[in-house]
């Protein structure tokens, strides 16, 4: 009799964290299915989509694939159902924390699945969130896989509705650390192809929008430019000044970086 594999949904957005993730269920044994949530006005949209198909070229021609790799389920933002019940969980959460707007969508999916990965790292609102309106527990399923999760005996109901559903397998883990296991399990040179950069100039990281900077200070400046680098130490210098957040913002507007 053909052995049955479990499916394991992913949330894929072409970036170090979640490609980590596919890289990783990419060599055991089980169906693993891709997730994307496509925006129409996305600056980076074109950037991350680039790198999962890089990415999934890698994972088919290599030997060490063990997995069934499903094509990238590509989803409209604008077609994911509405839900007023998550909706009204996450705002209420929203008035005391205030977390990415991105979780409130991504529960309405993730209902939908049943249940859904998600690359959320330690620290920061999310972690704050958690500990304020819950608890995480580390867990492994059925098939040996490691990932946290809500407690839901000691988390409000607000939050199991709206992170309930999600799995959060690299909860503990920080991107060097992600880096040191890419290269222990010989995939380090398919995670450069990664993508993360919100306002991409000339066709590189900017070094000045969130995600180039958490990934500059998480310890990977090597996935950036001369200038974006003198960029983001500008960032760094100068980014509560009024003349600056107006300067930025011309920048952006016009220049798209």
């Amino acid at each position: 009799m053909e052995k049955t594999l479990p499916e394991i949904n992913v949330l894929w957005t072409g970036g170090w964290d979640s490609t980590f993730r596919v890289l990783f269920l990419s060599r055991q044994e089980i169906t693993l299915q891709p997730h994307y949530i496509y925006y129409e006005n996305r600056r980076s949209r074109d950037f991350e989509i680039k790198a999962m198909e890089e990415v999934s070229k890698d994972i088919l021609a290599d030997p060490k694939t063990k997995c069934v790799f499903k094509p990238v389920k590509i989803v409209q933002f604008k077609d994911i159902p509405e839900d007023k019940e998550i909706t009204e969980a996450f705002n209420r959460i929203r008035q005391q924390i205030l977390i990415g707007p991105q979780y409130e969508y991504l529960a309405r999916y993730a209902k939908g699945l049943g249940s859904l990965e998600i690359g959320v790292e330690q620290g920061g609102l999310a972690e704050a969130m958690m500990n304020k309106f819950g608890e995480m527990v580390q867990t492994t399923d059925e098939n040996g896989l490691e990932y946290w999760e809500l407690n839901k005996e000691k988390s409000t109901d607000d939050l199991n509705k709206t992170f309930g559903l999600f799995k959060y397998p690299l909860y503990k883990m920080t991107k060097l650390e992600m880096k040191e296991k890419a290269i222990e399990m010989g995939f380090l040179d398919t995670m450069y192809k990664t993508w993360f950069c919100h306002f991409p100039h000339k066709g590189k990281a900017c070094g000045s929008c969130f995600p180039c900077k958490f990934t500059i200070q998480d310890g990977l400046p090597e996935r950036f430019t001369k200038a974006a680098l003198r960029r983001f130490k500008t960032d760094q210098k100068h980014g509560e000044k009024e003349w600056y957040k107006k300067y930025k913002k011309y920048r952006r507007r016009y220049f798209n970086y």
